[in-house]
């Protein structure tokens, strides 16, 4: 009798055990089937446990043959998701650590704002172009270097890439123009200029090589023209050359960056959040057929066969969890 009640306490406690392990992976997971199944082996548990009349050997049959092959399948899968979670994690925090970088790097002053800074510099210089043509001094001190030497700062990370067709087309010109030893400009868009007060603003800037191109318009119409910055070049723009030309407003290279990491980051949160609930097909059918399995009202006669090799066992046993 002393051995029969030290055999029952001890697979008793060896149940609880593996419930205790049920439950954790349940809860890990939360999925519904496998807190139907936890439920359910609690269930068997207590049945034998206040129950002496029946066969305890039958419990520990049941846990061998069915809720140890349920436990190391979602350990397998337990341990695989954690690596999966730790990658992500960690992809979430090197992006979100390159994010701080660029926004500093980016720094307080915006684009638009430096833009338009620079379009009046040029509409300086447009005006002082104007009266040299006009007077027809030979000998002027005339500078471009703050003009360009901003341009080339600011090209690499704002001024959008053109091909060499592209640029070649913009910078080719034929109409009359005023010219000198400073510049060269179109003889109708110089009076025009002149008409508006010089009032200009930034459109976008441009790059091939190294070579810049600038797109200004008037503030008081839609008309465009160019600045060919190697040329020193005004022209209006030939709607033919602009053709498949994006001329639309510059974005800092950075500041796309920063928004493609956050909208990375986003999704990944989002698979984050899934990452422990989302289970493979094989899985869900594997658990949905065992839970079915235990549920049934003849699965405790069937505990008496120990040979017994269902099919939801093979196929746990031969899930592959990468």
């Amino acid at each position: 009798m002393q051995e029969e009640e030290e055999r029952y306490l001890e697979i008793i406690k060896e149940s609880n055990r593996k419930l205790v392990i049920l439950e954790l992976l349940a809860n890990f997971f939360n999925h519904k089937d496998l807190f139907g199944v936890l439920v359910r082996t609690k269930i068997i548990h207590k049945l034998f446990e206040n129950n002496r009349i029946l066969d305890i050997n039958k419990l520990e049959l049941f846990h061998i043959q069915y809720t140890n092959s349920l436990i190391d399948l979602f350990q397998k899968l337990k341990k695989s998701k954690e690596q999966q979670y730790v990658l992500i994690s960690d992809e979430i925090y090197i992006n979100e650590d390159i994010l701080t970088k660029l926004k500093l790097e980016i720094g307080e002053t915006k684009f638009a704002k430096q833009m338009q800074l620079h379009a009046q510099n040029m509409s300086g210089k447009i005006e002082e172009l104007y009266h040299i043509f006009a007077t027809d001094k030979k000998e002027v001190f005339f500078n471009w270097n703050d003009l360009i030497t901003f341009s080339q700062r600011v090209q690499s990370e704002y001024y959008r890439e053109i091909t060499i067709d592209q640029y070649e087309k913009l910078s080719q010109f034929n109409k009359s123009v005023y010219q000198n030893e400073q510049a060269r400009f179109e003889r109708k868009l110089l009076g025009r200029l002149n008409i508006l007060n010089f009032k200009i603003k930034f459109s976008c800037g441009l790059v091939c090589n190294n070579e810049i191109i600038e797109i200004y318009e008037f503030r008081d119409s839609n008309d465009k023209f160019v600045f060919v910055a190697n040329e020193k070049s005004f022209y209006f723009l030939n709607e033919e050359a602009v053709k498949g030309v994006d001329l639309s407003k510059n974005d800092s290279s950075k500041e796309a960056i920063v928004k493609g990491l956050k909208n990375k980051n986003a999704e990944l949160k989002k698979e984050l959040s899934t990452i422990k609930t989302t289970l493979p097909e094989s899985v869900l059918d594997v658990l949905k057929e065992y839970h079915e399995k235990i549920s049934s009202v003849d699965f405790l006669d069937e505990l008496q066969n120990v040979d017994e090799q269902t099919n939801i066992l093979k196929t746990m046993l031969n899930i592959n969890i990468n």
